[in-house]
């Protein structure tokens, strides 16, 4: 995939697919409990799911055990439970598919029974993981209190309204890259594991 492709991407599984070996087990993951969380969004789910994707969450940032995972995820009926373990990449594409309705070993968006789900899985997919041929270096100097405050806040509420404020707290803070503070101040979705919010503390 070349970066004009990325660009132009209109499906989320491509662009996972490009991502295999070039992103980190976290980023997958939490891209997968992202597709479930903006779905449930508008459809009702049972308590206990929530609780296995906040386990599947937690377990991605290394705050869980993969033991109290595992636990966490054998609640419910596993054929209704999200599609949160295995490998991580894979986690990515199986929950793209199944929250777009479609078997995740197909690859047609022409079985996909909620296609409105796609628009939204390749913003999550930018948001999660920018643009891989563009990589930002991060300056010390833009990692200010107040720009530290800001993202810890939004990554632990996993309320994000508050990026057009990250944006402006980094270019107080010295940061003149356009790629950030677009996507600061973009319409988003934003969601835990946005790649800027990420670059503050400077998790992968």
């Amino acid at each position: 995939m070349t970066e004009a492709e990325w660009l132009a991407c209109d499906d989320p599984i491509p662009m996972i697919r490009f991502l295999r070996n070039r992103a980190s087990d976290r980023k997958f993951r939490l891209f997968g409990c992202a597709c479930y969380l903006n779905l449930w969004i508008r459809f009702p789910v049972a308590e206990l799911y929530r609780d296995v994707l906040r386990a599947s969450e937690d377990y991605a940032d290394q705050r869980i055990s993969k033991s109290q995972f595992k636990l966490a995820r054998k609640k419910g009926d596993w054929q209704k439970a999200p599609h949160v373990t295995g490998e991580a990449s894979m986690v990515a594409w199986a929950s793209a598919s199944a929250c777009c309705g479609e078997p995740y070993v197909a690859a047609c968006k022409t079985t996909r029974t909620r296609p409105e789900e796609t628009v939204v899985q390749v913003g999550l997919t930018r948001c999660i993981f920018g643009n891989p041929f563009r990589p930002v270096a991060f300056s010390l100097a833009w990692r200010t209190s107040t720009v530290l405050a800001l993202a810890s806040q939004m990554y632990e509420s996993r309320e994000f309204g508050a990026m057009p404020i990250l944006g402006d707290a980094l270019q107080d803070a010295g940061c003149d890259c356009a790629d950030v503070l677009n996507h600061c101040r973009g319409e988003g979705p934003h969601v835990r594991g946005c790649w800027v919010v990420d670059l503050v503390p400077g998790k992968e």
